[in-house]
């Protein structure tokens, strides 16, 4: 199953593993002013709702770090973030009541995935997960020449738990991404507790890598993160990220929690150096003031279920059905190719999610802020209709 660390990197492909690992920033002004120049509009008519990002930022404490963590004449980015790597495993420790041995840190929650993957899938012992699902273990899995097993959702597209049971005998790892990415639904919290231990007790040798990106976004009573467990359970893993709420997508930054005996499983495959200065510094400074003032994610999660609510009545309004979202994106079937709706709004000034097989009518839609959903519905009303009156 294993290999070292030099035969995974020379299998793996410098340009591949460098797309895996890559800690470049960019900002969301930035896309936006590429792709008003690519549709030939003005900058602040067009409105990217295809990447799951915090339209709002981080907030001034975060962009201040950085700026210190620039220094006055951008000497400190010469340095190797070496300083920044203990404060950051101990704050997260801190904030999670946990060890700093439960902690390690990577290039946003996709390194982790990624080191998930490998170290503990094979051709021998298969990953499984839903279909669809959020593409990074799947896609690094068959890059490897790893076994996969898709299972799909549900008529109410939600995890198929009985399905995923079966799927897992024998295999390596389960990726139980919850709210699930695409399609924005969560498993009911009763029956992911309660599923969770039965399918390690089935399988002794299973690994199951929790990806809570989007929990800070549930509404769902009763749902809870599942740390905890993580901690005592050595075949338990949680991977978090600060791209989502946080609002540092660009900054690419995001950790797991485990058991210090599974982080110490991770760390012989873990690309050291990974994540930039920068973005150790942003971090350490939203956990200090999550610490000091913990209104940030609150009011985050407030004002993406207003934008949320908001945009799911005008598609439900309009005879268009969704999923029950529980992150900060719909995911609805506008009853046209996804192809198609993604070009015509496009054309519009509005960017889609990509297609997500074999939902192909389904699109995924990310929440912006209100103002911003209040122009897009006005969009998918010109393109929804001028779709129906074609097909009348």
């Amino acid at each position: 199953m294993s290999q070292s660390r030099r035969d995974f990197m020379k299998n793996l492909g410098v340009g591949a593993a460098g797309a895996y690992t890559a800690t470049l920033i960019s900002t969301r002004k930035q896309e936006s002013i590429a792709f008003a120049a690519e549709v030939g509009l003005p900058v602040d008519e067009v409105i990217n709702l295809a990447n799951n990002e915090n339209p709002m930022g981080p907030g001034k404490p975060v962009l201040d770090a950085i700026d210190r963590a620039l220094g006055g004449h951008g000497e400190k980015p010469g340095r190797y973030p070496f300083p920044y790597t203990t404060p950051l495993n101990e704050a997260l420790a801190a904030k999670w009541n946990v060890k700093p041995e439960n902690v390690l840190v990577g290039a946003g929650s996709t390194q982790i995935l990624v080191n998930a993957t490998h170290t503990y899938t094979s051709n021998q012992k298969a990953l499984v997960g839903s279909l669809p699902t959020y593409e990074e273990c799947f896609g690094y899995a068959s890059l490897v020449g790893h076994k996969t097993k898709a299972v799909p959702l549900t008529s109410t597209f939600s995890t198929d738990l009985d399905q995923t049971f079966y799927a897992c005998k024998g295999a390596g790892m389960l990726f139980y991404c919850n709210p699930n990415n695409p399609v924005a639904s969560l498993v009911d919290p009763a029956e992911s507790k309660e599923f969770i231990p039965r399918v390690l007790k089935m399988n002794k040798d299973l690994r199951i890598l929790v990806d809570e990106a989007y929990i800070d976004y549930v509404t769902t009573p009763g749902h809870e993160t599942m740390i905890p467990q993580a901690i005592e359970n050595p075949r338990l893993i949680v991977a978090r990220t600060f791209s989502k709420a946080y609002g540092m997508a660009g900054l690419r930054i995001g950790y797991a929690i485990a058991h210090e005996d599974t982080v110490k499983e991770l760390n012989k495959f873990h690309m050291g150096n990974s994540v930039s200065s920068l973005s150790y510094a942003a971090a350490i400074a939203a956990l200090e003031r999550d610490a000091s003032d913990p209104s940030f994610i609150p009011n985050e999660q407030k004002r993406n279920n207003e934008a949320r609510s908001f945009t799911r009545k005008w598609f439900h309004d309009h005879g268009y059905k969704d999923t029950e979202a529980q992150a900060n994106f719909l995911f609805v079937d506008v009853q046209m190719p996804i192809e198609d709706f993604q070009g015509a709004c496009r054309k519009e000034g509005v960017r889609v999610g990509r297609p997500f097989p074999p939902l192909w009518t389904h699109c995924r839609i990310s929440i912006g802020t209100m103002e911003e959903m209040q122009k897009a519905v006005k969009v998918f009303d010109k393109v929804l209709s001028a779709a129906k009156a074609m097909a009348a």
